[in-house]
């Protein structure tokens, strides 16, 4: 039996952190978030290596009928297979984000960023935590290399939940190295390729850092601090909460750039949906996988099934339609990446990425027509004076770090670009 060893390591908010409980309530930084938060970046490496991962939410998940497991399950665990480090936190300097409702200007819906509470009492503690953390990892000494490896992707991209939102920008407090890093990958595990629509795949991921221009910080705050309500109720009285977040890290912008990334591909709606998430409700109808159309409706002659409208086919079952899926496009909000480095002067910042896979050919767009939409724009100066309605540009566009379809083993570099 090897020993297990320790390794620690501090972390400071730059954006908020979710890891939520059952009540979807972040009263606290939970062990299960960031290890949940962990697994699905090795998944998504792992799944770019050519090698297998289960999806945990799904019937597919590990272990199968002969009790084998796939290769994240090797190391975070599943029934019967325990994981292979044990994580503790300690609270060094918590401190709370407030709860905003963002409604930019052109918006149909709200967005909600953090727990709600319609009484707006306790909105001061409701929008995920901010503060420092120390992390505490014990494990085998080859596993601990593969944790930093993990860690250290996660804090610089997405780590814990709601990273749609703009959660999730970490500052570790010392440069985390790692070294002989190998992904076990066994070659002769046969996995299930049942799964209704494509998993994420890290070779199959952007990646964007986009550098703001100081002098328009405070105007973007101004235009932010108009625009976001305690409670909905302020709102329908456009009441804003006139918070014009400088005494944060932060400025939650994600809202305004989501809106903007969404009307990139308003032509196609059920592309729009699959590629910036959605939840059918009472206007919106769940799609038909069969044809792709937001089209399902229930199935009066068969109650347990369903129908489409728009290829007047019934009898569908329930794997075939899709009700809600998440985003594939992830947007920070943005922040001050030097707010935790003695010294240096304040430098914003956002970072915009995701996957995009390969996509159904009645979708109508293939995935290349998708990549050369988010490049052009994203890279131009009208999609940043168009998303915050300035009448000059924000970004230093010429220094927009980008990254598409990259090798997984740029990621093992722990000194390489990817980091920084």
């Amino acid at each position: 039996m090897k020993e297990y060893k320790n390794y620690s390591v501090k972390i400071k908010a730059l954006t908020p952190i979710w890891t939520g409980d059952a009540e979807r309530k972040n009263t606290e930084l939970r062990e299960t978030g960031i290890i949940g938060s962990l697994r699905w970046w090795y998944e998504a490496l792992i799944r770019g290596l050519g090698g297998s991962a289960c999806d945990p939410t799904s019937d597919n998940r590990c272990p199968d009928k002969d009790g084998n497991h796939c290769d994240a399950c090797e190391l975070f665990g599943c029934t019967g297979w325990s994981r292979k480090f044990i994580l503790h936190i300690e609270s060094l300097n918590e401190s709370f984000a407030p709860f905003i409702i963002a409604k930019p200007s052109g918006s149909k819906k709200p967005y909600f960023l953090g727990y709600y509470d319609s009484s707006g009492e306790t909105y001061e503690r409701n929008g995920g935590l901010l503060g420092e953390y120390n992390l505490i990892f014990y494990s085998e000494e080859d596993k601990l290399e593969l944790i930093k490896l993990l860690l250290k992707i996660a804090a610089k991209w997405g780590l814990g939940a709601g990273v749609q939102k703009g959660f999730g920008i970490v500052h570790i407090e010392e440069d985390v190295k790692f070294s002989n890093v190998e992904l076990p990958i066994n070659r002769n595990f046969s996995q299930k390729k049942d799964y209704r629509l494509p998993l994420p795949r890290i070779d199959q991921f952007f990646f964007y850092r986009i550098p703001f221009k100081n002098e328009f910080i405070s105007q973007i705050r101004k235009i932010v601090s108009s625009c976001v309500y305690k409670t909905m109720s302020d709102l329908k009285n456009n009441s804003p909460l006139n918070e014009t977040f400088e005494s944060y890290t932060y400025i939650p912008t994600s809202p305004w750039v989501r809106q903007s990334i969404r009307a990139l591909f308003k032509k196609n709606s059920v592309l729009r949906h699959f590629l910036m998430g959605f939840v059918s409700d009472n206007n919106l109808k769940p799609i038909h996988l069969g044809c792709w159309s937001h089209s399902i409706v229930n199935d009066r002659n068969n109650k347990e099934k369903y129908y489409c409208t728009a290829c007047r086919k019934g009898g569908i079952e329930k794997q075939d339609i899709l009700e809600k899926t998440g985003s594939k496009i992830f947007v920070s909000h943005i922040y001050n990446k030097n707010t935790f480095k003695k010294g240096k002067e304040p430098e914003w910042e956002m970072k915009i990425w995701g996957w995009i896979p390969e996509l159904p050919e009645k979708l109508g767009t293939k995935r290349g027509d998708v990549k050369n939409i988010l490049q052009s724009n994203i890279k131009s100066e009208e999609f940043w004076k168009n998303t915050f309605g300035l009448d000059d540009n924000p970004v230093i566009v010429e220094s927009i770090w980008e990254k598409w379809d990259i090798g997984p083993h740029i990621l093992l570099d722990s000194r390489g670009d990817f980091y920084e």
